[in-house]
C-alpha cells in the first residue's frame, strides 16, 4: 500500500504540539506568535517547501528489513545515533562473556559486543540483513531466527540484547520469555526501543531504498507498563530503566530544516528511547 505524506502536516503538527506544551504557563505572547506561524503556514501549506509531498510504500517487517538492508548502514539515522550514545557505555559495564544479539540486523550491536571482549552470535530473521552483516568480517557467529525460535540451547549465554526491535511485534511476552529461556543464571538482557510516546506521535520506521525511494515499517505502540508485565512474566527484575530524551544531539540530525526548526520546543526534552537492562535471578 503506498501513502502520501506531505511535509506540512509534520511541521504544523509539531507545531501545535510546542504550543500545546506551553499551555496554559506558557508566555501569552510567544503563545500567539505560534498561532500566527500556524496560520500563515496554513495559508501557504501547498506551497513549496511545505506543499513538498512523499510517497510511501508500507511494508511488513520481513520486506521492510529485506529492503532497508541496502540503505541500513549508510543513510544517516539520528534515532540510531541517539541510541548508540545511551547504549555504548551500558555495554560496556557488562563483563564479558557469551552473548546473543538478537534481531542483529547489519551487525552494528554484534560489532559493540565483540569489541568489548564477548563471544557473540547474532541472530536474524532476515538473510538480506545477516549478508551484510557476515561481509563485515565481524568475530561473530551470525545465525537464522527468531523472537519464537533463538537457535541456541537454554541456560546457555550471560548477555542478551535486542536493539531497536521489539517495537515490531504485536507481543512483547514471548520474546521476554525467549530471553529468559536462553539466560545463565545471574545473566543480563539489554534491550532498546523506541519509546512509546514517540511512537504515539507518529514515530514509524521510515526509510530510503538505495534508489531513493521511501518506505514504512510499522512500529507498534508498547506502552512502559506493557514491559513491566511481559519482563515479570518472564521472571526476568528490573536493575535499571533509562529514558533518553530528544535533544539537541538528535534535532540536529533531522534532514529537514523545516522539521528541525518545529521539533525545537515541540519534541526536545520528550522521550525517544526506552532501554532496558535486566537480570534473570540466579539460581
Amino acid at each position: 500500500m503506498e501513502h502520501h505524506a506531505k511535509l506540512a502536516r509534520v511541521v504544523i503538527g509539531m507545531r501545535g504540539l510546542r504550543l500545546l506544551r506551553r499551555w496554559p504557563l506558557g508566555d501569552d505572547a510567544e503563545a500567539e506568535d505560534e498561532l500566527r506561524t500556524i496560520a500563515d503556514m496554513l495559508a501557504h501549506r501547498d506551497e513549496l517547501p511545505l506543499g513538498e509531498v512523499f510517497a510511501l510504500e508500507s511494508l511488513d517487517t520481513a520486506e521492510g528489513y529485506a529492503a532497508w538492508s541496502e540503505t541500513y548502514d549508510i543513510v544517516p539515522n539520528p534515532l540510531v545515533d541517539a541510541e548508540e550514545r545511551a547504549l555504548r557505555p551500558l555495554l560496556a559495564e557488562v563483563p564479558p562473556g557469551d552473548a546473543l544479539d538478537v534481531a542483529c540486523g547489519t551487525g552494528r550491536v554484534t560489532a559493540m559486543l565483540s569489541e568489548l571482549g564477548h563471544r557473540v552470535v547474532g541472530v536474524d530473521p532476515s538473510d538480506d540483513m545477516l549478508d551484510r552483516a557476515r561481509a563485515k568480517g565481524i568475530s561473530a557467529t551470525f545465525r537464522p531466527g527468531s523472537f519464537d525460535s533463538l537457535p541456541v540451547e537454554d541456560a546457555s549465554v550471560d548477555l542478551v540484547t535486542c536493539a531497536l526491535a521489539l517495537t515490531h511485534v504485536t507481543e512483547l511476552a514471548p520474546a521476554f520469555a525467549a530471553f529468559a529461556r536462553v539466560l545463565r543464571p545471574g545473566g543480563m538482557v539489554v534491550t532498546t526501543d523506541v519509546h512509546p510516546i514517540a511512537t504515539a506521535l507518529g514515530a514509524q520506521a521510515l526509510f530510503r531504498r538505495a534508489d531513493g525511494s521511501r518506505a514504512v515499517t510499522t512500529n507498534h505502540q508498547h506502552w512502559v507498563s506493557d514491559y513491566v508485565r511481559a519482563i515479570r512474566g518472564a521472571g526476568l527484575t528490573v536493575e535499571r530503566c533509562v529514558e533518553p530524551v530528544v535533544d539537541e544531539g538528535y534535532r540536529v540530525g533531522l534532514r529537514s530544516k523545516e522539521v528541525r526548526e518545529a521539533a525545537d520546543g515541540s519534541l526536545t526534552g520528550l522521550p525517544l528511547l526506552l532501554i532496558w537492562v535486566l537480570r534473570r535471578p540466579g539460581e
